[in-house]
């Protein structure tokens, strides 16, 4: 497996608070921790949504030993690690799959579209769906987290960790947007820890896909997201779910690879 160590960086604990060209690549740049957008999604939608994804057909687990809980409508990515088989499933998957989600918002927008094209307006070069060894991402996941059971320990997310694709090359920082359609009363928090784990934290990730959480410190910020929020930040930081209570914690999701201002944004699920 060829994996990138990636350096130990810290950051500013800013959380901007709209979507812009200037916000976009300071966070990009690493110079603010986070976007967290209120209310960038209708409520209303969503909430109709986050059941068609609860009761999906395609809704499967996450392949992690400490995540199993967490569904996820669609293969993403990450499941594929370096297993020729499982990513000619994942692609030949990919564009239907799209359609579909896009399909559960008709006649609406869907939220991931959206981002996509405000990222295609607000990145100085644009931005395009990520295409791995010419073939096309899935893009737009519902992430479902079971009530009092499902959560995510601290961990993060790379995708030179999953592939060796020539398209990644140049991937100087990977983000995620999550539209949050769902959420619990109690619990369901994002964690950010606002650093990159140590090289040895790094290594307990890769072989069990999370840390123990009494073994970091606390993290900078602990949001709870409520309906129709949109929060993007970089997974290549330590971060983590906790445990919701009483209902289901449901969001849809992308992964935005950037390679500098000068070039197009990418973006996969």
């Amino acid at each position: 497996m060829s994996v990138t160590t990636h350096v130990v960086r810290s950051l500013t604990s800013e959380i901007a608070t709209e979507l812009t060209t200037e916000t976009l690549l300071k966070l990009a740049n690493r110079e603010i921790g986070a976007i967290h957008v209120r209310g960038y999604y209708p409520v209303d939608v969503a909430g109709e949504v986050a059941q068609k994804a609860i009761n999906h057909q395609a809704l499967g687990n996450y392949h992690k030993q400490h995540t199993s809980s967490v569904g996820r409508v669609y293969m993403p990515h990450i499941d594929t690690k370096w297993d020729a088989e499982l990513s000619k499933k994942y692609h030949d998957a990919a564009l239907p799959a799209i359609a579909d989600v896009r399909s559960m918002f008709h006649p609406y927008l869907s939220p991931v579209d959206r981002v996509r094209l405000e990222l295609q307006e607000l990145w100085p070069a644009g931005a395009n769906l990520m295409r791995l060894r010419e073939r096309a991402c899935f893009v737009g996941a519902f992430r479902v987290f079971q009530p009092s059971t499902s959560e995510f320990y601290p961990h993060n997310d790379a995708i030179d960790q999953e592939t060796d694709a020539p398209e990644i090359e140049g991937i100087l920082n990977q983000l995620v947007a999550n539209i949050y359609l769902q959420v619990p009363d109690e619990g369901g928090n994002l964690q950010l820890w606002l650093r990159e784990p140590t090289e040895d934290e790094t290594k307990i990730i890769l072989d069990v896909e999370g840390l123990d959480p009494a073994s970091v410190e606390a993290p900078v910020h602990e949001i709870h997201p409520e309906a129709g929020d949109l929060i993007i930040f970089s997974p290549r930081m330590l971060h983590a779910v906790t445990v919701g209570h009483g209902k289901h914690r449901v969001g849809a999701a992308a992964f935005i690879g950037t390679k500098g201002p000068q070039e197009p944004l990418v973006y996969w699920s």
